[in-house]
C-alpha cells in the first residue's frame, strides 16, 4: 500500500503547524546596522530546506549571535518563501542583508558546490566551504578550490577526496557540522501520522540516486510482507523544488521495476516537500529506525539528527558519516565501490558506494525484530553527538576560525 491521501496532507499541514509542547524559544537576535566593519559577507544557499541551507543558516545565526558582523547574499530563494523559519530568524537574516562589510579587512565565504566560487573578488581572505560524495571531485574543482585561501570541507573523507584531487593540502581545513542536541531530542511529542503501524522505518532524503532510493525501496518490499506490522515512511522532495510529485516516480519504480502490485506491498507513506524547522524533530519521534542506503554523502546530517533524537540509524558504511557513525553506535550496510552512471556529467569517471541491498534487508529484519539492542545503539549514538558535535561545540570552532581570519 502507497499513500499519499488527502487525508494525510490535510492532517499534516494541520499538524506541522501546532506549537510542539517542549519547543524552546529562542532569543531575539540584534544586528548593528550603519557604519563598516571588518567582519564575513556569507553567500550561498540560507533559505530552504536542503542540507546546504541548513548548514549555512546554522552559520549565519551562530556569527550573528556571537557579535560577528556578517552579511549574507543568499542564492537561489531570497526570502523564506516556504515558511520554514521562525520569525526571529527571518528578521535577523533580513537585518544581515543591510549589514556593512569592509571585504579589505574582512572574509568573503561562499558556501555551495565549488564551481560556483566566485574567484575575481578582493578580499582580505576568500573562503570557500565545500564537499563531494564520491571518490573524488569534478573536473575543474580543483583549481576552483586552490583559487580560495582556505577550503572548509566537512569531514576526513572529503579532506582525502580532495587533497588527491589535487587541493593544495595548507589549504584544506576539515570543519565539521553540528546540531542543536536540545532541539533535536528524543522526548519531543511525536506527529500522529496516518497508515503508520507499529513499527515505523523513516528515510529523509533528496530523490536522487545518490541517496539511494531504488535500494531502499527494492530492500523494504523484498523483506517485508503486506501483512506485517511495519511501515516506510518517506520525507522526501525533487529537484524541481517541495512541489514537485514524486507519487508517479515511487509508483513506477514499485510496479514496473520491481514488479510488485500495489496490494503486495506493506505501507509506504509518503511526505512530500519540506516541514518548518520548529517541527522537523517531531519527525523523527514519530517513527522507530531511521535507515538511508545512501551511494555518499559530504557529511550526512539526517543521520546526526536521527541519533539527536535517540533513533536507530542504518547507514552506508563509507563516505562522510563515517566520522561520526561506527557499529557502537549504528547499523552500518557492505558494499561495493561501483562507477556512477555515464549518463551523470558531474559524476563521469567516478566511483561511489554500491549498498548491498541483501545486507540491508538482513540490518532491517535484525532492527524490528531487536527492538532492545537497537535502542542501546541509539543511546549510545545520542551521548556520543551530545559531547562531540552539538552545536554550541562545533560553532563555537567555527566562530574562532572566522576569528582567527580577521586577526
Amino acid at each position: 500500500m502507497v499513500s499519499l491521501t488527502a487525508s494525510v496532507q490535510e492532517h499534516m499541514r494541520g499538524v506541522l503547524t501546532q506549537k510542539p509542547a517542549s519547543r524552546q524559544e529562542s532569543g531575539v537576535c540584534t544586528v548593528p546596522i550603519g557604519g563598516t566593519y571588518p567582519g564575513v559577507t556569507f553567500r550561498g544557499v540560507v533559505y530552504g530546506g536542503s542540507g546546504y541551507a541548513q548548514e549555512n543558516l546554522m552559520i549565519v545565526m551562530a556569527l550573528v549571535q556571537s557579535g560577528t558582523p556578517v552579511r549574507i547574499e543568499p542564492t537561489l530563494q531570497q526570502h523564506d518563501v516556504e515558511n520554514l523559519l521562525p520569525q526571529e530568524t527571518r528578521t535577523a537574516l533580513e537585518f544581515t542583508k543591510l549589514q556593512s562589510i569592509d571585504l579589505s579587512r574582512g572574509v568573503y565565504f561562499q558556501s555551495m558546490p565549488a564551481h560556483d566560487f566566485q574567484t575575481n573578488l578582493y578580499a582580505r581572505r576568500l573562503v570557500g566551504r565545500t564537499m563531494f560524495e564520491t571518490d573524488r571531485i569534478p573536473h575543474g574543482w580543483a583549481e576552483k578550490c586552490n583559487s580560495m585561501d582556505e577550503v572548509w570541507v566537512p569531514s576526513s573523507f572529503n579532506f582525502e577526496t580532495f587533497l588527491r584531487a589535487g587541493v593544495k593540502e595548507h589549504k584544506l581545513v576539515t570543519m565539521q557540522e553540528g546540531e542543536d542536541t536540545k532541539r533535536f531530542h528524543p522526548e519531543n511529542p511525536p506527529f500522529r501520522i496516518p497508515g503508520a503501524r507499529g513499527f515505523n522505518f523513516l528515510s529523509i532524503f533528496q530523490w536522487t540516486q545518490r541517496k539511494g532510493p531504488d535500494v531502499l525501496l527494492k530492500a523494504f518490499i523484498s523483506e517485508f510482507k503486506e501483512d506485517e506490522d511495519v511501515a516506510l515512511i518517506l520525507r522526501c522532495y525533487g529537484r524541481s523544488g517541495p512541489d514537485s510529485d514524486l507519487l508517479p516516480e515511487l509508483l513506477h519504480y514499485i510496479e514496473r521495476d520491481l514488479h510488485v502490485p500495489l496490494e503486495k506491498t506493506p505501507p509506504i507513506l509518503l511526505i512530500p516537500g519540506f516541514i518548518p524547522n520548529q517541527d522537523l524533530p517531531r519527525l523523527y519521534t514519530s517513527a522507530d529506525c531511521f535507515v538511508l542506503p545512501t551511494r555518499g554523502e559530504g557529511w550526512g546530517r539526517p543521520y546526526v539528527e536521527a541519533l539527536c533524537s535517540e533513533m536507530p540509524v542504518i547507514a552506508t558504511r563509507w563516505s562522510g558519516q563515517m566520522d561520526f557513525l561506527h557499529d557502537a553506535n549504528s547499523y552500518l550496510i557492505d558494499y561495493k565501490l561501483a562507477p556512477t552512471p555515464c549518463d551523470m556529467d558531474l559524476f563521469a569517471g567516478h566511483r561511489w558506494a554500491e549498498p548491498d541491498v541483501d545486507h540491508l534487508r538482513s540490518l532491517m529484519r535484525h532492527v524490528f525484530t531487536h527492538r532492545a539492542e537497537a535502542k542501546e545503539k541509539a543511546c549510545v549514538g545520542r551521548k556520543e553527538i551530545v559531547e562531540k558535535y552539538d552545536h554550541s561545540i562545533i560553532m563555537q570552532r567555527w566562530i574562532t576560525e572566522i576569528g582567527r581570519l580577521l586577526s
